[in-house]
């Protein structure tokens, strides 16, 4: 027992693990989550709120390889992802493999061999806070699901599923949609002032004219400014501007970016991300930290250096976003002076972004001369309190002085040019023209994949490492559809038909709102912090959601109603393609089933109760039997109890004139080559009989099966 356990999430990280750990070391992969709520119900006490959990079913042989491996071992140490998904799955093998209290836990940001050593040598133990915080999103998802998808489903007449997020997110569009929708073109006038002895133009500065987001809608607003007029130069500044380098990528900005550029999807991105880590290439892929580490900073400086590159005396310290979880340090390469990355051509493009924004983000600024100018008119013009003021032209412009780390950019696009001003004196009167162009306001933009993702963060709501799984599951569900068009490489998004109204029968509930969500998430990182227990932020939310349902659910059934013949009750028309006919009605409300009929069929868009069962006795066992109809319309037998199936030893029975009868027994005959029985059989698909060797996989021939001619096996007459 000298070999210690290592656990980590993906077989991809094992392999690369244990060949910088040696061979006193067993490392091996829990392949994501091994436990988790139930599949099939709530899987949370409502009264303690306590949750239950189990075992996959897909994890079980997972769990079971490694408990013995952690008996065979001196110990184990847990090395999961260091984030909170990662906190919770190394808890979770803890509690499924019977580990002890004090289990070790490991977090790395890269797998590079000087790290992982790093990891190892300041082992920790598990944060209890970190899985709280988790466990409690998991269980408010939980809870969001579980209660108001069956309810909204009822409610709609056809499956329907809510979710913290995805429910939010599909509101954005939604409410932009109609935004759009009620948008009316409005006509406003825009008044500049142009200098005819020089190539200058300059808006009309509005602010002591209008009150703030208006402007001059109409013709007889813009009158008094218009005309030949004298103005003079009243200010001019000249100011040397610093340009900032891109800072290196979070989660948010790195799907965005890749997005735009190359069209790629939230989910391809981290999919990529995830194997470029996976492979030791970058640093873990799910932050939302601007900034490289010190160390990070260092390495990329010092290959600058090597390569004869500059670098920036102060690296800009980038700020982060409020609310900021994930706060290790911004994505980069493990090894800078890698310039390819990746076994895919994505992998391949996301590598060479991360990259590219690292070794710019150490690089100079550039610096470019910054001209403004203000233009004062001999007019008098009444401003919002009626008292003539002169009105005020602005105007600027840029000389690029140093292009510092936009000389050096290959990858994303950037427009860098001179825009200069005519050189003019402070002070002198200028012959102008005032001229007005009619305009008209835009309606907003749809959102993009990218866009509605920069739209959650900014309003903090969910986390980086949930939003690839949102967009998909919403995308996938045709909540929202993604148009293709345009010059972005991004499709836009539109509500689909079951997106409306989702959101429609949900808005009055607390958590459709922003805010709301947004408060749910700070009350998770206080749980993270330890500031506030799980409790403190479940039960309120379980509270407001039995209220809502209960109070504040609207919607009509989406699907085609009507009466049930039988009981009177309502049913709704369903489909199916596992029925002989895919159209059918079942009550809305399945308790009326118990009193009634489950099944009900289709009579030219009506229900229909069917017609009676027929039952016979088994011509085997006696048992009760039952008639069954057919895809073609054929007629069979089943027993009406299943148990008495195997007993019988007959699964289906033939149909003769409306009785059951048993099968035919097969045909059979020697094999002509090993004389081994051959059974005659026939198949559905291929509409054709042929023969088997009865019971034997491997016959002495090597044929298992033979082609049927004329009723015998074809070896036999072929022998004949």
């Amino acid at each position: 027992m000298s070999s210690v356990l290592v656990i980590v999430e993906s077989p991809a990280k094992s392999k690369k693990i244990q060949q910088i750990l040696g061979s006193d070391y067993v490392v091996k992969a829990s392949v994501g989550h091994m436990r988790d709520l139930p599949q099939r119900e709530l899987g949370v006490d409502k009264h303690t709120l306590q949750p239950t959990y189990e075992i996959s079913p897909d994890k079980k042989a997972v769990v079971s390889d490694l408990r013995r491996l952690a008996k065979q071992c001196r110990k184990s140490i847990l090395a999961t992802d260091p984030d909170r998904e990662g906190e919770a799955i190394a808890w979770h093998l803890k509690e499924a493999l019977n580990l002890p209290a004090d289990v070790e836990r490991v977090s790395y940001q890269e797998i590079t061999a000087s790290a992982i050593q790093r990891a190892f040598a300041n082992a920790g133990k598990i944060d209890m806070n970190l899985v709280a915080a988790q466990e409690s999103r998991r269980v408010l998802d939980r809870l969001i699901g579980y209660l108001v998808s069956p309810a909204l489903s009822q409610r709609a007449g056809l499956n329907l599923s809510a979710g913290r997020v995805q429910s939010v997110a599909v509101r954005m569009v939604v409410d932009r949609e109609r935004e759009i929708e009620s948008f009316v073109p409005k006509a406003y006038q825009s008044v500049s002032l142009s200098l005819p002895d020089y190539t200058l133009k300059a808006p009309l500065d509005l602010k002591p004219f209008v009150k703030e987001g208006e402007r001059l809608w109409g013709a007889d607003d813009a009158r008094p400014f218009i005309g030949p007029q004298k103005a003079s130069l009243g200010r001019l500044t000249e100011k040397a501007t610093s340009v900032a380098p891109r800072p290196p990528f979070t989660t948010v900005t790195m799907q965005s970016t890749a997005g735009k550029l190359y069209g790629m999807s939230a989910k391809d991105v981290m999919d990529a991300a995830q194997k470029l880590f996976e492979q030791g290439a970058i640093t873990y892929h799910r932050t939302d930290n601007p900034n490289l580490s010190e160390d990070g900073i260092a390495k990329v400086q010092a290959y600058l250096k090597g390569q004869g590159l500059p670098i920036a005396g102060t690296v800009a310290k980038n700020k982060m976003k409020d609310g900021a979880q994930e706060a290790h340090e911004a994505i980069r390469p493990t090894d800078i002076a890698l310039e390819k990355a990746g076994q895919t051509d994505s992998e391949q493009q996301v590598y060479a972004l991360i990259r590219e924004r690292a070794l710019l983000s150490v690089m100079p600024a550039g610096v470019d001369n910054v001209t403004k100018m203000t233009f004062v008119s001999e007019r008098s013009v009444p401003n919002l309190e009626g008292k003539p003021v002169n009105p005020t032209y602005s105007c600027s412009g840029r000389m690029i002085d140093s292009m510092g780390w936009r000389a050096y950019v290959k990858i994303e696009p950037l427009s860098a040019e001179d825009k200069p001003l005519p050189k003019l004196t402070k002070g002198t009167v200028f012959s102008g023209m005032v001229a007005a162009k009619q305009e008209f306001t835009k309606p907003p933009g749809r959102f993009n994949e990218q866009s509605l993702i920069r739209a959650l963060e900014a309003a903090g709501i969910g986390r980086p490492s949930t939003y690839a799984a949102i967009m998909e599951n919403v995308k996938g569900r045709k909540y929202i559809v993604p148009e293709q068009g345009g010059k972005a490489k991004s499709p836009s998004f539109r509500p689909g038909k079951h997106g409306y109204y989702i959101v429609d029968a949900l808005r009055q509930f607390k958590f459709m709102g922003y805010r709301y969500t947004k408060g749910v998430e700070g009350a998770l990182d206080n749980v993270a912090a330890g500031q506030m227990g799980y409790l403190n932020v479940v039960r309120p939310v379980l509270r407001e959601l039995e209220s809502d349902i209960a109070h504040r659910l609207t919607g009509e059934l989406l699907v085609l109603s009507a009466a049930c013949p039988g009981c009177k009750q309502v049913v709704i028309q369903k489909t199916s393609t596992r029925r002989q006919s895919n159209v059918y009605w079942r009550h809305l409300d399945l308790a009326h089933e118990e009193q009634c009929i489950k099944y009900l069929d289709d009579n030219n868009g009506q229900p229909a109760l069917p017609a009676p069962e027929q039952t016979a006795d088994c011509p085997h066992c006696q048992k009760p039997v039952v008639r069954r109809s057919g895809r073609d319309h054929s007629h069979f037998w089943v027993h009406k109890d299943k148990s008495h199936t195997t007993p019988c030893g007959h699964k289906y029975l033939d149909d003769r004139n409306g009785a059951p009868a048993l099968k035919p027994k097969p045909a059979t005959e020697p094999c002509a080559e090993c004389g081994a029985t051959l059974k005659r059989i026939y198949s559905r698909k291929t509409s054709k009989h042929s023969w088997v060797h009865d019971g034997i996989d491997n016959p002495k021939c090597g044929k298992r099966f033979v082609d049927d001619a004329n009723g015998r096996p074809a070896n036999a007459v072929a022998t004949a």
